[in-house]
């Protein structure tokens, strides 16, 4: 389904790359779920507004999941649309957002991220270029934290999902990652019983019925807060999951809420 009569984005002249666009673009919904993300929700809706991208064919849903901040009230006053949901968990409140979205394309991040411009039309590549593919995820680059930190996350957490993607059995980081409607749906969506490692055990299960990428373009940026339980508990845990989820098909440890 390919929505057209797209507007250019406010404040860029128009060319003929624009007038391109306007025949050849796919809608994009992007679903953040978020629960008390007061201190970080701007900054992510500021660059998804941001975005290369032509402002009519993407839409923002923030799921608010339980938040007793101003989580909600930043969302709107941003223009994105806002959900409810009532049962706390993430994996709840990403099917939640997925449900509600109207894209043929459906991303998903977090509420601390920091998007680079060209995120969105990266993605809409992989998918418009790879009509096979139903899945897809790339790097995530932190903002902030010290420089071990940030080397870690980019040279060993993304080379090790990158790798895991390439042997067949990889997940997808779940502030970068967006997925076709039809195979998200025929598999069934999230299992919303999963106190953690929802992404990862979407990506397995799709697997099962379409192809997925991993895509070095389509970067993403995140804040380093989830980082302070410690980079190597953080790979243990992604590599625990996996078994968790993969080979033993029980319920993934969870995950700690931190704000």
């Amino acid at each position: 389904m390919l929505h057209r009569g797209s507007r250019i984005v406010s404040g860029s002249a128009p060319s003929w790359t624009d007038f391109f666009l306007r025949e050849h673009v796919v809608f994009i919904s992007v679903v953040i779920p978020a629960h008390n993300e007061e201190k970080y929700l701007a900054r992510a809706l500021e660059s998804l507004r941001a975005q290369r991208y032509p402002a009519s064919e993407y839409e923002i849903i923030v799921v608010d999941n339980c938040s007793t901040d101003a989580t909600a009230e930043i969302a709107r006053r941003y223009g994105a649309i806002v959900v409810p949901e009532d049962g706390k968990g993430v994996a709840r409140a990403r099917q939640t957002g997925f449900e509600a979205a109207r894209g043929e394309i459906i991303a998903s991040t977090d509420g601390d991220v920091d998007a680079p411009p060209d995120w969105l039309q990266n993605m809409a590549d992989v998918f418009q270029q790879n009509p096979q593919v139903g899945g897809m995820t790339g790097p995530v680059h932190l903002y902030d934290g010290n420089g071990l930190v940030r080397w870690w996350f980019r040279y060993v957490n993304n080379n090790f999902i990158r790798f895991t993607m390439l042997l067949g059995f990889g997940g997808f980081s779940g502030n970068n990652f967006a997925v076709r409607r039809e195979p998200f749906l025929r598999v069934g969506g999230f299992r919303t019983s999963l106190l953690g490692g929802e992404d990862t055990d979407l990506a397995l299960r799709l697997r099962m019925v379409t192809k997925l990428v991993y895509d070095q373009r389509t970067l993403m940026r995140a804040s380093a807060r989830r980082a302070r339980e410690g980079y190597l508990q953080i790979m243990v845990r992604a590599a625990a999951t996996h078994v968790r989820l993969w080979w033993l098909d029980r319920q993934p440890d969870g995950f700690t809420d931190i704000r």
